[in-house]
């Protein structure tokens, strides 16, 4: 399968799976209110945090030492039984501070700390199922897990809230459940079985680990230190309206994360087979199309980031600010991520370390300072800011190994189609009335009209569109 086929593929199943969760979302948020959301997305993001540190450096190792060739079935065995390790060691470090904050600080999450621990277990299982076939070059496959999860969640979710269930704790159970199912059909799609490991491929799984543990801590800051700083300073009904906007801005980047996914393994095998500058291509690649839906989106959410908001209730049109700013964030962060994609495709995961721990250390710092003096929107400015200083470190690292490609006709062709597509929004919703409808009807023709000028305007769109289309 082509790269290009491959991106829009998992960009497809990541596009589908943010539909059921507007769907679900939307749901949750007109049956539950915006403060047992906001309690909920805590918790999530304790979680998430829990896995990040528990199994990021593992499954970035995973795909990397995978997708390399070789003995997979022994890499995928430490893989396994590294992970199984560090999920023992970061639940035993989970209890006795769970126990501490509530005996000496009177702190707790509000849910049992045994189902706290069992959706980590559930999301470690995906995760290893995924990053196993992104390894094995089955992105396309990877990818159609988390729709296939998302479409369990959103079962067990919206029938709890439907049956006035609507507790924090089975929410969260029943995201657990789903990913365990999700996991056993990712089992299934398996081309290769995991096998007592050697010594040496423990090591050499270590050893890559070690520094790409860290990538996953920034791209969790980024999409969640705001929202555990927030969760301390500002109260839950804003912390959920601020998800909601961080939620709509994600879907805007689920292509460039796309593209990272389906390169890494072929940026990895060729630079292991002909070397590093060899991969100059790819990176041009994902930079001239890593914008190509933020871009616009950002451009929309200037004209109706209120309207959009506001589907979810009138409560939540006051994050419309807010959204523009996150969308912004999200711009600058997909270039960012790229760099540090290839950074580790290339196997010096040791300077994408470097470029974490600068994010890390800002994205923590500013997300305090500006949220103690200027709630919320000093959180999307902190977030902002970090991932400028990022994607400029990462520039600069990546220099060093290649002559990093910078597309600007195509990134100014894009813009260009943006501005034509504000213009007729604008124009739209100054004449059609307000509501849910006309909203929608504004974005689906705002899409139709970017697209129709991007191909009128870039000969490189046109090509790649007609290179990838699924037919000879």
């Amino acid at each position: 399968m082509r790269i290009g086929q491959t991106s829009l593929v998992y960009f497809g199943s990541q596009f589908l799976t943010s539909i059921l969760g507007f769907a679900v979302t939307l749901v949750l948020a007109r049956e539950l209110g915006a403060s047992v959301l906001g309690q909920y997305y805590f918790v999530v993001s304790i979680v998430i945090w829990m896995k990040i540190l528990s199994g990021q450096g593992i499954q970035t190792a995973a795909i990397k030492r995978i997708s390399e060739g070789g003995d997979r079935s022994g890499y995928f065995g430490a893989v396994v039984l590294l992970q199984g390790a560090a999920f023992a060691v970061v639940s035993l470090v989970f209890l006795a501070g769970a126990k501490v904050a509530r005996t000496y600080f009177d702190v707790g999450l509000g849910v049992s700390p045994g189902v706290v621990l069992g959706l980590l277990a559930a999301s470690l299982f995906i995760w290893t199922a995924t990053s196993a076939l992104n390894g094995m070059d089955l992105v396309h496959l990877g990818a159609l897990l988390s729709p296939i999860d998302r479409l369990f969640r959103s079962i067990a979710q919206v029938g709890v809230a439907l049956a006035g269930l609507g507790t924090v704790q089975l929410l969260l159970a029943g995201y657990a459940v789903a990913e365990v199912l999700a996991g056993v059909v990712g089992i299934a799609m398996f081309t290769v079985r995991p096998t007592l490991p050697s010594r040496e491929q423990v090591v050499s799984v270590v050893d890559y680990a070690k520094f790409s543990w860290f990538n996953g801590i920034e791209s969790r800051a980024f999409a969640s230190m705001d929202t555990i700083v927030l969760g301390i300073f500002v109260a839950s009904d804003l912390l959920g309206i601020y998800e909601i906007a961080w939620n709509l801005a994600s879907i805007l980047a689920m292509f460039s994360v796309a593209i990272s996914r389906s390169l890494f393994p072929q940026i990895s095998r060729l630079s292991e087979a002909e070397g590093t500058r060899a991969v100059e291509g790819f990176v041009d690649d994902a930079l001239a199309y890593s914008g190509l839906f933020v871009i616009p989106g950002l451009v929309g959410s200037l004209v109706l980031g209120e309207s959009l908001m506001r589907i979810y209730g009138a409560e939540f049109a006051q994050g419309g600010l807010i959204l523009v700013v996150l969308v912004f964030a999200r711009l600058v962060y997909v270039y960012e991520s790229q760099f540090t994609n290839t950074l580790g495709a290339v196997d010096r995961p040791d300077l994408a370390f470097r470029v974490n721990v600068v994010f890390i250390g800002l994205n923590l710092v500013l997300n305090v300072v500006l949220v103690y003096r200027f709630g919320w929107y000093g959180a999307a400015v902190a977030t902002t800011l970090s991932a400028v200083a990022g994607l400029v470190l990462g520039y600069v690292y990546l220099s060093r190994l290649i002559e990093v490609p910078l597309p600007t006709r195509e990134v100014s062709t894009q813009v260009g189609a943006a501005l034509v597509m504000g213009v007729v929004v604008f124009a739209g919703s100054e004449t059609m009335p307000g509501g849910i409808p006309a909203t929608l009807t504004l974005v689906s023709v705002g899409a139709g009209v970017y697209f129709l000028a991007l191909a009128a305007l870039s000969r490189r769109f046109r090509a790649t569109v007609r290179r990838n289309l699924p037919i000879p």
